[in-house]
């Protein structure tokens, strides 16, 4: 919602204790991921990501659907668009 309202750095800061509480979240890891990404904190949006999908057991691989990060995730569209930017590099 922060990053909806142009918050990106309240985002960022919300995202990184829910992750840190609950470090199994694939949602955080790639939000966090497309937060970073679109920040230029290349490094750390790959250190997430990777970590979503090589240690947690659900992996990332939903999280390249689009239709499934709207219509179950229900992910708004911004942070869709952020995360699609940042899967554009791969």
């Amino acid at each position: 919602m922060l990053a909806e309202l142009g918050d990106e750095a309240g985002a960022i800061a919300e995202a990184e204790k829910v992750s840190r509480r609950a470090p199994n979240s694939v949602d955080m890891r790639a939000a966090l991921a497309a937060l970073y990404y679109t920040n230029g904190r290349k490094a750390e949006d790959e250190s997430v990501w990777e970590f979503a999908c090589d240690n947690i057991l659900e992996g990332c691989s939903k999280y390249r659907d689009d239709d499934w990060l709207a219509r179950v995730r229900r992910w708004p569209p911004l942070m869709r668009e952020k995360l699609a930017a940042f899967r554009a590099l791969s």
